[in-house]
Protein backbone atom coordinates (compact mmCIF):
# COMPACT_ATOMS: atom_id res chain seq x y z
CA UNK A 1 0.00 0.00 0.00
CA UNK A 2 1.31 3.06 -1.27
CA UNK A 3 2.38 6.09 1.51
CA UNK A 4 -0.17 8.64 1.82
CA UNK A 5 0.10 12.20 -0.26
CA UNK A 6 1.32 13.97 2.97
CA UNK A 7 3.79 11.91 3.96
CA UNK A 8 5.81 11.60 0.73
CA UNK A 9 9.20 12.49 0.40
CA UNK A 10 8.92 14.20 -3.15
CA UNK A 11 6.78 16.65 -4.45
CA UNK A 12 6.68 16.04 -7.96
CA UNK A 13 8.58 13.29 -10.50
CA UNK A 14 9.57 14.63 -13.78
CA UNK A 15 8.77 12.26 -16.46
CA UNK A 16 10.95 13.33 -20.09
CA UNK A 17 12.59 12.20 -22.48
CA UNK A 18 16.63 12.42 -22.73
CA UNK A 19 17.03 14.36 -25.45
CA UNK A 20 14.81 16.99 -23.77
CA UNK A 21 17.48 17.11 -20.59
CA UNK A 22 19.02 20.68 -20.94
CA UNK A 23 14.97 22.22 -20.88
CA UNK A 24 14.65 19.79 -18.35
CA UNK A 25 17.61 20.78 -15.56
CA UNK A 26 16.83 24.90 -16.42
CA UNK A 27 13.06 23.54 -14.98
CA UNK A 28 14.48 21.44 -12.36
CA UNK A 29 16.57 24.22 -11.38
CA UNK A 30 13.29 26.56 -11.24
CA UNK A 31 11.47 24.22 -9.35
CA UNK A 32 14.04 23.39 -6.84
CA UNK A 33 15.74 26.56 -6.05
CA UNK A 34 13.08 28.97 -6.59
CA UNK A 35 9.83 27.33 -6.07
CA UNK A 36 11.07 25.25 -3.47
CA UNK A 37 9.65 21.87 -4.26
CA UNK A 38 11.41 18.62 -3.75
CA UNK A 39 11.75 17.58 -7.23
CA UNK A 40 12.34 13.10 -8.10
CA UNK A 41 14.63 14.02 -11.31
CA UNK A 42 16.03 10.77 -12.93
CA UNK A 43 19.91 12.91 -13.76
CA UNK A 44 20.77 13.67 -9.45
CA UNK A 45 18.12 10.21 -7.67
CA UNK A 46 19.67 7.77 -9.95
CA UNK A 47 23.26 9.49 -9.86
CA UNK A 48 24.07 7.96 -13.40
CA UNK A 49 22.25 4.96 -13.14
CA UNK A 50 19.32 3.79 -14.61
CA UNK A 51 15.59 2.80 -13.04
CA UNK A 52 14.67 -0.62 -13.69
CA UNK A 53 10.76 -1.32 -14.74
CA UNK A 54 10.22 -2.83 -11.43
CA UNK A 55 11.41 0.65 -9.82
CA UNK A 56 9.32 3.01 -11.51
CA UNK A 57 5.77 2.36 -9.56
CA UNK A 58 7.25 2.94 -6.10
CA UNK A 59 9.19 6.19 -7.48
CA UNK A 60 6.21 8.25 -8.44
CA UNK A 61 4.93 6.36 -5.63
CA UNK A 62 7.12 8.70 -2.77
CA UNK A 63 6.12 12.00 -4.83
CA UNK A 64 2.85 13.80 -4.65
CA UNK A 65 2.82 14.61 -8.30
CA UNK A 66 4.05 14.03 -11.86
CA UNK A 67 5.47 17.02 -14.32
CA UNK A 68 5.34 15.40 -17.46
CA UNK A 69 7.33 16.74 -20.49
CA UNK A 70 5.50 16.12 -23.44
CA UNK A 71 8.02 16.47 -26.73
CA UNK A 72 7.10 14.67 -29.45
CA UNK A 73 9.83 13.04 -28.66
CA UNK A 74 8.79 12.11 -25.20
CA UNK A 75 5.44 10.99 -26.38
CA UNK A 76 7.23 8.22 -28.36
CA UNK A 77 9.12 6.88 -25.75
CA UNK A 78 8.08 3.94 -23.96
CA UNK A 79 9.53 5.10 -20.64
CA UNK A 80 7.63 8.48 -20.92
CA UNK A 81 4.35 6.47 -21.61
CA UNK A 82 4.92 3.97 -18.68
CA UNK A 83 5.54 6.66 -16.42
CA UNK A 84 2.34 8.12 -17.66
CA UNK A 85 0.30 5.00 -17.27
CA UNK A 86 1.96 4.69 -13.47
CA UNK A 87 1.15 8.09 -12.85
CA UNK A 88 -2.69 7.88 -13.70
CA UNK A 89 -2.96 4.77 -11.81
CA UNK A 90 -1.84 6.53 -9.03
CA UNK A 91 -4.15 9.40 -9.28
CA UNK A 92 -7.07 6.83 -9.54
CA UNK A 93 -6.01 5.67 -6.09
CA UNK A 94 -4.84 8.86 -4.00
CA UNK A 95 -7.22 11.58 -4.20
CA UNK A 96 -5.12 14.93 -4.52
CA UNK A 97 -2.42 13.35 -6.42
CA UNK A 98 -1.39 15.60 -9.48
CA UNK A 99 -0.64 14.77 -13.26
CA UNK A 100 0.27 17.93 -14.84
CA UNK A 101 1.75 18.00 -18.47
CA UNK A 102 3.70 20.91 -20.52
CA UNK A 103 2.90 20.10 -24.17
CA UNK A 104 6.19 21.61 -25.98
CA UNK A 105 5.98 22.89 -29.72
CA UNK A 106 2.55 21.49 -30.43
CA UNK A 107 3.65 18.12 -30.13
CA UNK A 108 0.74 15.59 -30.78
CA UNK A 109 -0.16 13.92 -27.63
CA UNK A 110 -1.95 11.01 -29.94
CA UNK A 111 -3.67 8.73 -27.43
CA UNK A 112 -0.94 8.88 -24.56
CA UNK A 113 -2.96 12.09 -22.68
CA UNK A 114 -6.65 11.66 -23.46
CA UNK A 115 -8.39 12.93 -20.68
CA UNK A 116 -5.52 15.28 -19.74
CA UNK A 117 -5.10 18.60 -20.15
CA UNK A 118 -1.78 20.51 -20.63
CA UNK A 119 -0.16 23.51 -20.72
CA UNK A 120 1.30 24.74 -23.73
CA UNK A 121 4.74 26.26 -24.39
CA UNK A 122 5.83 27.21 -27.81
CA UNK A 123 9.52 26.49 -27.59
CA UNK A 124 11.09 24.45 -24.58
CA UNK A 125 11.59 27.63 -22.36
CA UNK A 126 9.39 28.74 -19.39
CA UNK A 127 7.42 32.03 -19.70
CA UNK A 128 5.36 33.84 -17.03
CA UNK A 129 2.14 32.18 -18.00
CA UNK A 130 3.51 28.72 -18.45
CA UNK A 131 5.00 29.28 -14.80
CA UNK A 132 2.08 30.54 -13.24
CA UNK A 133 -0.23 27.70 -14.95
CA UNK A 134 2.48 24.66 -13.13
CA UNK A 135 1.50 26.70 -9.81
CA UNK A 136 -1.99 26.89 -10.37
CA UNK A 137 -1.94 23.02 -11.87
CA UNK A 138 -0.22 21.96 -8.18
CA UNK A 139 -3.30 24.25 -6.25
CA UNK A 140 -6.48 23.31 -8.13
CA UNK A 141 -8.98 25.61 -7.49
CA UNK A 142 -11.23 26.27 -10.24
CA UNK A 143 -14.35 25.17 -8.03
CA UNK A 144 -13.44 26.61 -4.29
CA UNK A 145 -15.43 29.70 -2.97
CA UNK A 146 -13.30 32.73 -3.96
CA UNK A 147 -11.21 33.32 -0.37
CA UNK A 148 -12.16 37.30 -0.14
CA UNK A 149 -15.85 36.32 -0.14
CA UNK A 150 -16.17 32.48 1.10
CA UNK A 151 -18.39 31.40 4.53
CA UNK A 152 -15.38 29.48 6.20
CA UNK A 153 -16.60 26.59 8.14
CA UNK A 154 -14.26 24.70 10.78
CA UNK A 155 -14.19 21.07 9.98
CA UNK A 156 -13.55 18.48 12.87
CA UNK A 157 -13.10 15.29 12.04
CA UNK A 158 -11.68 11.98 11.19
CA UNK A 159 -9.12 11.85 7.99
CA UNK A 160 -8.45 7.97 8.68
CA UNK A 161 -10.46 5.73 5.93
CA UNK A 162 -11.71 3.58 8.68
CA UNK A 163 -14.01 6.01 10.34
CA UNK A 164 -14.04 8.81 7.61
CA UNK A 165 -17.34 7.53 6.19
CA UNK A 166 -19.88 10.33 7.93
CA UNK A 167 -17.13 12.81 7.78
CA UNK A 168 -17.04 12.84 4.33
CA UNK A 169 -20.59 12.76 4.04
CA UNK A 170 -21.13 15.65 5.60
CA UNK A 171 -18.48 17.34 3.81
CA UNK A 172 -19.99 16.36 0.71
CA UNK A 173 -23.06 18.37 2.03
CA UNK A 174 -21.47 21.74 2.99
CA UNK A 175 -19.68 21.68 -0.48
CA UNK A 176 -22.86 21.52 -1.95
CA UNK A 177 -24.37 24.47 -0.03
CA UNK A 178 -20.92 26.67 -1.06
CA UNK A 179 -19.04 26.80 2.31
CA UNK A 180 -15.51 26.92 1.93
CA UNK A 181 -13.77 24.02 4.81
CA UNK A 182 -11.15 24.67 6.69
CA UNK A 183 -9.12 21.96 8.27
CA UNK A 184 -5.98 22.03 10.53
CA UNK A 185 -2.62 21.21 8.80
CA UNK A 186 0.31 20.80 11.42
CA UNK A 187 3.10 21.84 8.66
CA UNK A 188 1.33 25.20 8.46
CA UNK A 189 3.97 27.90 9.21
CA UNK A 190 3.47 31.17 11.52
CA UNK A 191 1.21 30.77 14.33
CA UNK A 192 4.04 31.66 16.70
CA UNK A 193 3.66 29.87 20.84
CA UNK A 194 0.03 30.40 20.38
CA UNK A 195 -2.38 27.40 19.56
CA UNK A 196 -2.47 26.63 15.84
CA UNK A 197 -6.07 24.94 15.86
CA UNK A 198 -7.23 27.68 17.98
CA UNK A 199 -6.62 30.28 16.12
CA UNK A 200 -7.69 28.07 12.79
CA UNK A 201 -11.04 27.57 14.45
CA UNK A 202 -10.85 31.85 15.02
CA UNK A 203 -10.32 32.49 11.83
CA UNK A 204 -13.68 30.79 10.68
CA UNK A 205 -17.49 31.80 10.60
CA UNK A 206 -19.52 28.32 12.01
CA UNK A 207 -17.82 25.13 13.41
CA UNK A 208 -18.89 21.48 12.35
CA UNK A 209 -17.39 18.39 14.08
CA UNK A 210 -18.17 14.99 13.34
CA UNK A 211 -16.99 12.40 15.95
CA UNK A 212 -16.72 8.62 14.81
CA UNK A 213 -17.00 5.86 16.92
CA UNK A 214 -13.77 4.45 18.36
CA UNK A 215 -14.68 1.53 20.94
CA UNK A 216 -15.70 3.96 23.50
CA UNK A 217 -19.19 4.85 24.58
CA UNK A 218 -18.54 7.82 27.02
CA UNK A 219 -16.62 10.74 25.43
CA UNK A 220 -14.14 13.47 27.60
CA UNK A 221 -11.70 16.66 27.02
CA UNK A 222 -9.09 15.39 29.13
CA UNK A 223 -9.44 11.72 27.46
CA UNK A 224 -9.11 9.32 24.68
CA UNK A 225 -10.40 8.78 22.25
CA UNK A 226 -12.22 11.75 21.77
CA UNK A 227 -10.55 14.28 23.32
CA UNK A 228 -9.39 16.79 20.41
CA UNK A 229 -12.86 16.63 18.93
CA UNK A 230 -14.20 17.94 22.39
CA UNK A 231 -11.32 20.58 22.75
CA UNK A 232 -12.54 22.01 19.21
CA UNK A 233 -15.88 22.03 19.96
CA UNK A 234 -15.68 23.58 23.46
CA UNK A 235 -13.04 26.32 22.13
CA UNK A 236 -15.56 26.89 19.39
CA UNK A 237 -18.80 27.29 21.65
CA UNK A 238 -16.52 29.87 23.67
CA UNK A 239 -15.80 31.76 20.60
CA UNK A 240 -19.65 31.65 20.17
CA UNK A 241 -19.48 29.90 16.48
CA UNK A 242 -22.79 28.48 15.28
CA UNK A 243 -22.03 25.03 15.65
CA UNK A 244 -23.02 21.49 14.49
CA UNK A 245 -21.92 18.54 15.96
CA UNK A 246 -22.56 15.05 14.28
CA UNK A 247 -21.74 12.14 16.54
CA UNK A 248 -22.07 8.15 16.08
CA UNK A 249 -25.04 6.93 17.70
CA UNK A 250 -23.45 5.00 20.78
CA UNK A 251 -21.23 8.21 21.76
CA UNK A 252 -22.75 10.33 24.67
CA UNK A 253 -20.51 13.13 26.68
CA UNK A 254 -19.67 12.29 29.93
CA UNK A 255 -18.46 15.95 30.81
CA UNK A 256 -21.32 18.21 29.28
CA UNK A 257 -24.42 18.09 27.56
CA UNK A 258 -25.08 15.76 23.92
CA UNK A 259 -28.30 16.31 23.79
CA UNK A 260 -28.36 18.52 20.56
CA UNK A 261 -25.67 16.24 19.17
CA UNK A 262 -27.03 15.31 15.69
CA UNK A 263 -26.43 11.46 15.20
CA UNK A 264 -25.12 9.36 12.30
CA UNK A 265 -24.13 5.84 11.91
CA UNK A 266 -19.88 6.58 11.32
CA UNK A 267 -20.23 4.06 8.20
CA UNK A 268 -23.39 5.95 6.53
CA UNK A 269 -22.27 7.55 3.25
CA UNK A 270 -25.32 9.82 3.03
CA UNK A 271 -26.65 12.84 4.89
CA UNK A 272 -30.68 12.33 5.54
CA UNK A 273 -33.70 14.24 7.14
CA UNK A 274 -33.11 16.65 10.30
CA UNK A 275 -29.05 16.42 9.82
CA UNK A 276 -29.27 17.82 5.83
CA UNK A 277 -31.52 20.73 7.28
CA UNK A 278 -29.57 21.37 10.25
CA UNK A 279 -26.35 21.91 8.10
CA UNK A 280 -28.57 23.80 5.47
CA UNK A 281 -29.64 26.35 8.05
CA UNK A 282 -25.99 26.90 8.94
CA UNK A 283 -26.07 28.76 6.52
CA UNK A 284 -27.78 31.96 7.51
CA UNK A 285 -26.38 31.15 11.10
CA UNK A 286 -22.76 31.93 10.01
CA UNK A 287 -20.80 35.08 11.61
CA UNK A 288 -18.14 37.16 10.62
CA UNK A 289 -14.94 35.09 11.88
CA UNK A 290 -13.32 36.54 15.29
CA UNK A 291 -9.85 36.39 13.69
CA UNK A 292 -10.30 36.66 10.07
CA UNK A 293 -6.74 35.58 8.02
CA UNK A 294 -5.13 37.84 5.73
CA UNK A 295 -2.22 38.40 3.76
CA UNK A 296 -0.88 41.79 3.79
CA UNK A 297 0.69 42.47 0.35
CA UNK A 298 3.53 44.95 0.85
CA UNK A 299 4.51 46.35 -2.31
CA UNK A 300 4.88 49.07 -4.69
CA UNK A 301 1.50 50.57 -5.44
CA UNK A 302 2.32 51.67 -8.59
CA UNK A 303 3.13 48.06 -9.49
CA UNK A 304 1.12 45.91 -11.83
CA UNK A 305 1.49 43.26 -9.65
CA UNK A 306 -0.63 45.83 -6.30
CA UNK A 307 -4.09 45.97 -8.70
CA UNK A 308 -7.00 43.96 -7.80
CA UNK A 309 -7.04 40.15 -9.96
CA UNK A 310 -3.47 40.52 -10.91
CA UNK A 311 -1.94 37.74 -11.71
CA UNK A 312 0.29 37.96 -8.88
CA UNK A 313 -2.20 38.50 -6.75
CA UNK A 314 -4.32 35.62 -7.33
CA UNK A 315 -1.29 33.00 -7.50
CA UNK A 316 -1.06 34.47 -3.62
CA UNK A 317 -4.91 33.57 -2.99
CA UNK A 318 -4.20 30.31 -4.52
CA UNK A 319 -1.15 29.33 -2.59
CA UNK A 320 -2.03 30.71 0.82
CA UNK A 321 -5.74 29.93 0.30
CA UNK A 322 -6.27 33.11 1.75
CA UNK A 323 -7.59 37.04 0.93
CA UNK A 324 -4.75 39.46 -0.20
CA UNK A 325 -5.13 43.15 0.83
CA UNK A 326 -2.91 46.43 -0.26
CA UNK A 327 -2.38 49.00 1.67
CA UNK A 328 -4.64 51.48 -0.73
CA UNK A 329 -7.62 49.54 0.11
CA UNK A 330 -7.45 50.36 3.32
CA UNK A 331 -10.17 52.76 4.53
CA UNK A 332 -10.80 54.71 7.95
CA UNK A 333 -10.22 58.01 8.76
CA UNK A 334 -6.77 58.13 10.59
CA UNK A 335 -5.35 55.89 6.90
CA UNK A 336 -2.15 55.27 8.78
CA UNK A 337 -3.26 54.23 11.99
CA UNK A 338 -5.62 52.14 9.86
CA UNK A 339 -2.54 50.62 7.62
CA UNK A 340 -0.76 49.94 10.69
CA UNK A 341 -3.56 47.79 12.23
CA UNK A 342 -4.39 45.83 9.43
CA UNK A 343 -0.62 45.22 9.22
CA UNK A 344 -0.81 43.97 12.56
CA UNK A 345 -3.64 41.47 12.52
CA UNK A 346 -2.22 40.19 9.27
CA UNK A 347 -1.35 36.37 9.08
CA UNK A 348 1.36 37.26 6.60
CA UNK A 349 2.95 40.25 6.03
CA UNK A 350 4.84 39.65 2.44
CA UNK A 351 7.09 42.37 1.48
CA UNK A 352 8.15 42.80 -2.25
CA UNK A 353 11.26 45.44 -0.73
CA UNK A 354 12.33 46.12 -5.11
CA UNK A 355 14.67 48.71 -5.08
CA UNK A 356 14.20 49.22 -1.65
CA UNK A 357 10.50 51.06 -1.47
CA UNK A 358 9.89 52.84 1.37
CA UNK A 359 6.65 52.00 1.79
CA UNK A 360 6.75 48.72 1.28
CA UNK A 361 10.08 47.90 3.78
CA UNK A 362 8.08 50.70 6.35
CA UNK A 363 5.09 48.26 5.93
CA UNK A 364 7.34 45.12 6.18
CA UNK A 365 8.89 47.01 9.48
CA UNK A 366 5.92 47.50 11.02
CA UNK A 367 4.99 44.28 10.73
CA UNK A 368 8.25 43.17 11.99
CA UNK A 369 7.60 45.42 15.26
CA UNK A 370 4.21 44.06 15.52
CA UNK A 371 5.44 40.52 15.98
CA UNK A 372 3.45 39.43 12.50
CA UNK A 373 4.86 36.47 10.48
CA UNK A 374 6.66 38.72 7.57
CA UNK A 375 8.67 37.46 4.04
CA UNK A 376 10.76 39.57 2.03
CA UNK A 377 11.08 39.40 -1.73
CA UNK A 378 12.67 41.45 -4.02
CA UNK A 379 13.88 42.04 -7.69
CA UNK A 380 17.89 41.98 -8.05
CA UNK A 381 20.89 39.93 -7.24
CA UNK A 382 20.69 37.58 -3.79
CA UNK A 383 21.66 40.38 -0.92
CA UNK A 384 20.82 41.23 2.55
CA UNK A 385 17.91 43.34 3.20
CA UNK A 386 17.74 46.68 4.99
CA UNK A 387 19.32 46.20 8.27
CA UNK A 388 16.29 46.97 10.07
CA UNK A 389 14.33 44.11 8.00
CA UNK A 390 16.40 41.42 8.70
CA UNK A 391 15.07 40.01 11.57
CA UNK A 392 12.31 38.72 8.73
CA UNK A 393 14.24 35.70 7.76
CA UNK A 394 15.23 34.76 3.94
CA UNK A 395 15.50 37.33 1.62
CA UNK A 396 14.27 35.53 -1.63
CA UNK A 397 15.31 37.55 -4.94
CA UNK A 398 14.15 37.25 -8.12
CA UNK A 399 15.70 38.26 -11.86
CA UNK A 400 12.69 37.70 -13.96
CA UNK A 401 8.70 37.16 -13.88
CA UNK A 402 9.30 33.46 -14.29
CA UNK A 403 11.46 33.77 -10.89
CA UNK A 404 9.22 35.95 -9.54
CA UNK A 405 6.53 33.36 -9.38
CA UNK A 406 8.75 30.73 -8.03
CA UNK A 407 9.60 32.24 -4.73
CA UNK A 408 6.62 33.77 -4.30
CA UNK A 409 5.61 29.91 -3.79
CA UNK A 410 8.91 29.26 -1.62
CA UNK A 411 7.98 32.11 0.56
CA UNK A 412 4.12 31.34 0.73
CA UNK A 413 3.83 27.74 0.73
CA UNK A 414 4.75 27.23 4.75
CA UNK A 415 1.49 29.47 5.23
CA UNK A 416 -1.05 27.72 3.38
CA UNK A 417 -4.80 27.12 4.97
CA UNK A 418 -5.77 23.40 4.41
CA UNK A 419 -8.73 23.80 2.78
CA UNK A 420 -11.00 20.75 2.25
CA UNK A 421 -13.03 21.30 -0.62
CA UNK A 422 -9.84 20.84 -2.87
CA UNK A 423 -9.39 17.18 -1.15
CA UNK A 424 -13.20 16.13 -2.02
Amino acid sequence: MSLPLNRRDFDVFISHAHKDQAFVSQLDRWLTEKVGFKVWYDARELGGGSLLATDLQGAIERCRGILLIASEEALSSGWVKAEYNCAMDERANQEGFRVVALRVAKANPKDLMRGTTWIDLDQPQLDPNAALAIIRAFYPGEKLPNPSSARDVYISCSWQSADNSSGHAVCRVLTEQGFRMIGDAKDQAGFGNGNRVERIIASCGAFVGIVPFRGATEARADADPYKYFMREADFAARLGLPSVIVADPRITRADGPSDAWMRMDTDATECLGALEESLGALWERWVSPPEPQYIFYAVDLESSTAASGSPVRHIIERITGMPVVVGNEVQGNALHLAIAQKISDAFLVLADISDDNVNACIEAGMGLAAGTNVRLIGRGKPRNPPFMLRGAGQFETYTDEVEQIGVLHKSLRPYRRRVINSEM
